[in-house]
Parts: C-alpha cells; sequence; structure tokens
C-alpha cells in the first residue's frame, strides 16, 4: 500500500467525478422521465454486479473502500479522462483521412489506457489488494463503473435521436448495449487488470517479464477495443468483426476469471486481509 498512490486516487475521482455527474445530469435535460428511469437501471445493474463480484473468492475483505474506489474511478475518473482525451485524436484521424478509425482512437485509446490507469492506482492503493488475481477483480469493477455510466450517457443518446418516443429511444438503447456486446467495458478491463495484477504482484520476477505482461495485457485489450469501434463502409464487415472480436475477447475474460478464481480459492498463505476466509472463498 503507497499513502501516495491513495491519496492520489482520491484527488483524481474528486476532481473528475463531478464533471462526469454533470454529464449525467443532461440526460434530465434531454428527457427527464426517462432519464429516471435509466438512472435507476443502471444503479441496479451496478449494484448487481457488486453483488456477484463480492461472491468471489478473489473479493478481498474488507471491500468497501476499494471497490468503492474501483467503481468511482471508472464512473469517474475514466470517463473524463477519456472524454477529455478523445477529440484530439478524432480530429487526427478525420485530418489523415482515416474515418473508419475516429471511433477506435477517440474511444480505445483514451478509454483503456484511463481504465488501466484506475487499476494501477487501486491495486496500489489499499493494504489488502496484494495477490495478482485482485488486478482482475478491480479492472471487472472499473470497467463494470465505466459501462454502467456510458449505457445512462447513450440512453439519453437514444431518447433524444428516436423520432416518435424518448421511452422507447432509452430502452432500445439499453437493449441494444446490453446485447451487442455486453459487459464489453468490464471484459476488457478485466483483462488488462489481470496482467497488471501478475506485474505488480508475481513473486520472483524479473522486471522485463513484469513490463512485459503488464503492457501486453493492455495492448491486448487495446486491440480488441479498436477492432470493435473501427467502422466498416459495409455491414456484413461490421458483424463479422463484432463476431471475431467476441470469439477472442469473451473466451479469454473466460478463461482468465477460471484460473484467478481457482487460484484464489486454493490459495491459504498469508494475507494482509483481515481473515483468511475472504481468500478460501467462505
Amino acid at each position: 500500500m503507497s499513502k501516495i498512490f491513495r491519496v492520489t486516487l482520491w484527488i483524481i475521482i474528486g476532481l473528475c467525478l463531478p464533471i462526469s455527474l454533470f454529464n449525467l445530469l443532461g440526460i434530465f435535460f434531454v428527457a427527464p422521465l426517462p432519464g429516471l428511469v435509466s438512472l435507476i437501471i443502471g444503479f441496479a445493474f451496478l449494484a448487481l454486479g457488486l453483488f456477484l463480484w463480492s461472491r468471489s473468492p478473489m473479493w478481498a475483505r474488507p471491500g468497501k473502500g476499494w471497490a468503492s474506489a474501483s467503481v468511482l474511478w471508472g464512473a469517474g475518473a475514466a470517463v473524463t479522462l477519456a472524454l477529455l482525451s478523445a477529440t484530439p485524436l478524432t480530429d487526427l484521424s478525420v485530418g489523415l483521412g482515416w474515418e473508419e478509425s475516429m471511433m477506435s482512437w477517440g474511444g480505445a485509446y483514451p478509454e483503456e489506457f484511463a481504465k488501466a490507469l484506475g487499476v494501477v492506482f487501486v491495486l496500489l492503493s489499499f493494504r489488502q489488494l496484494n495477490r495478482p488475481w485482485h488486478g482482475f477483480i478491480v479492472g471487472a469493477l472499473v470497467g463494470w463503473g465505466f459501462e454502467v455510466l456510458e449505457n445512462c450517457l447513450y440512453s439519453a443518446m437514444g431518447a433524444l435521436m428516436h423520432h416518435s418516443s424518448d421511452w422507447i429511444g432509452m430502452f432500445q438503447m439499453w437493449g441494444l448495449r446490453l446485447v451487442a456486446g455486453p459487459c464489453l467495458h468490464m471484459s476488457l478491463t478485466a483483462i488488462a487488470g489481470f496482467g497488471i495484477g501478475w506485474a505488480i504482484y508475481a513473486a520472483h520476477k524479473p522486471w522485463w517479464w513484469r513490463l512485459g505482461i503488464g503492457v501486453g495485457a493492455l495492448f491486448f485489450s487495446f486491440c480488441l477495443h479498436f477492432a470493435w469501434n473501427y467502422m466498416w463502409e459495409e455491414t456484413w464487415q461490421l458483424v463479422t468483426q463484432y463476431i471475431l472480436v467476441a470469439l477472442i475477447m469473451y473466451p479469454t475474460v473466460i478463461y482468465l476469471g477460471i484460473r484467478a478464481h481457482r487460484l484464489a480459492k486454493n490459495d491459504d498463505t498469508y494475507s494482509h486481509s483481515p481473515g483468511a476466509a475472504s481468500l478460501r472463498g467462505a
């Protein structure tokens, strides 16, 4: 645990969260009642995700502090940092005549790096986070917070764009986000977090191994996100792209999740977490 990282973590969250909340309030200006329902849906999904992850043996206790910081980084700091840095890269891709990559550079680059930065800060800020697999669950919560807030923001866009009903537009956007690429950000950041966790906490590894697995996992998640956001001209190309990315991403995150789950469940060594039960899955 580093006090410097912990103080910096909460300072960044404190500076960025109001900006995210301001953007979130925009939903009520677009469609007040659908916006309220959208927020309720978002909080419900957020609570569901936290409940399910808290059942995992990867969940380090006490979990209130680091879990809250993870979600707040994803929903506050990561979203804000991504929004602030997306426009220059989007403009650059358009200026270079590579319009198809506009959403890839504007989304994958700032979002994945902003979320991964949060994983590093959270892992180094809480004493009970001291195992390589903790990077996986921290990454999942950071990505889940990001995803829920982004879905709420997109629901406002759906309400605004629908030609006849704000309600239909809001529900359609939620449905689209939940069906097309469900848990996308959670999966991508969990993959990156898995590598970051091993880079920080693996024992008896040289620096080049740690750098390789940490940067490699982040680069892998970035490439998946870049490919997912790439805007092909033909519909069949887009569909093929989504299928290929899904066939790579979901099996990968499931495999890493199972591996992290087993390692956490079988770990009976000393931990700073109060009570070994949190690491044995009891």
